[in-house]
């Protein structure tokens, strides 16, 4: 809180700034300026854009933890490579954002992940990043939700090792309800082809 107060008081500095620039007169003739808003109107503004609203309430409703079943789908002609895991989530910033950190095993050898989701008043949009020790990069993704607020859909990017760029993935998250949740997550083969890379079947632990 109170580096958001520090923000707004940021913001009405500048605000002030602004308007007394643009009460100086103008040297030569130039296009009026537009009238600076007003100070309150943009703290306002911010204190709207920084409030929890429902979608951070599931945040919270998802906080515990989570077994996992990871099925990865390395040749479409081939059944895909069951593991488990395990999930721990929990929310930050006062349920503004929510953080998972995951373990379990990848191609035979440990894995540890963690993600940071967030949805941003201002673009309403679910957003999101995710590290973990299979590489050097960070996945960023973007998704919107269907009506029923119960299924997200996705689009993100990380680096590719293979290629050397950038590669470009949708993804898709379904609550069935708070103890139970689906993360699948679709590639390009190469044929250009779109097809289902992994898919993880999240079950709350009692």
């Amino acid at each position: 809180m109170k580096r958001y107060s520090l923000l707004c008081a940021a913001v009405v500095v500048l605000a002030a700034t602004v308007a007394h620039a643009e009460s100086k007169p103008a040297s030569h003739a130039t296009k009026p300026a537009k009238p600076a808003m007003d100070p309150q109107a943009m703290e306002a503004m911010m204190e709207k854009a920084a409030t929890p609203g429902p979608q951070h309430e599931r945040f919270k409703r998802l906080e515990g933890n989570w077994t996992m079943v990871v099925k990865m789908v390395m040749d479409p002609s081939q059944p895909p490579q069951e593991s488990t895991g395990s999930s721990v989530i929990h929310t930050l910033m006062d349920g503004r954002y929510m953080q998972e950190d995951a373990t379990g095993q990848m191609m035979g050898k440990p894995f540890t992940g963690m993600g940071l989701t967030g949805y941003d008043n201002v673009l309403k949009k679910y957003v999101g990043t995710w590290i973990d020790n299979s590489g050097t990069g960070i996945m960023t993704s973007s998704g919107s939700a269907d009506p029923s607020g119960d299924t997200i859909h996705w689009t993100g990017e990380s680096s590719d090792p293979m290629t050397g760029k950038l590669a470009h993935f949708r993804m898709v998250t379904h609550y069935t309800d708070d103890d139970h949740f689906n993360y699948d997550m679709y590639g390009k083969r190469p044929d250009g082809k779109e097809a289902l890379m992994m898919s993880i079947a999240y079950t709350r632990q009692k």
